[in-house]
């Protein structure tokens, strides 16, 4: 049997086609899986650089919220240091506050400060199972409280507008 090369030339032809088409088609398919990952990279990069924005803002807001806190803090050290001058020449400063007063002070800072920490729910603590007792307070001690619970509720409203300008700079 005598082979043709004509019929071997169209075979060899019709392979190459063949070969060829699925060599396109792998380019076109490996082409769009290209684009559509640099479309990804592209909106991911927009992403972290909107985070390293934020993040970098946020952490300027914080420090000056800490700076201005820092500053309540000075002020309220020496306001506390000239009341201790003052009180120390009054001659009423050991008088008490009212029992139920300064029961109602004290009641109030511990729930407040109850209020603020974690609960241990492990176990009971047998050593401290027991209402607190109201201890008396004379008047100059209460003086003395007034200025450093006023700086504690600036620093909070600093931290506060703090939190609201990063909120109206997100809204923008």
């Amino acid at each position: 049997m005598k082979i043709n090369p004509a019929l071997i030339c169209v075979v060899v032809i019709a392979g190459l086609s063949v070969a060829l088409a699925k060599s396109c088609s792998n380019a076109s398919s490996l082409q769009s899986d290209n684009d559509v990952l640099r479309s990804d990279n592209a909106l991911q990069g927009q992403v972290i650089a909107t985070q390293a924005f934020n993040f970098n803002r946020f952490n300027q807001v914080a420090e000056q919220a800490n700076r201005l806190n820092s500053l309540v803090d000075t002020s309220t050290e020496e306001t506390v240091i000239e009341y201790r001058e003052i009180l120390r020449r009054e001659k009423t400063c050991d008088m008490p506050v009212p029992a139920d007063i300064a029961g109602g002070l004290y009641e109030y800072a511990y729930r407040l400060r109850s209020s603020a920490m974690h609960t241990y729910t492990d176990g009971i603590d047998a050593a401290n199972d027991r209402s607190a007792t109201a201890s008396s307070i004379t008047y100059c001690q209460a003086v003395l409280w007034i200025k450093p619970l006023l700086a504690v509720i600036e620093k909070g409203n600093n931290n506060l507008m703090g939190i609201r300008q990063i909120e109206l700079e997100r809204k923008k």
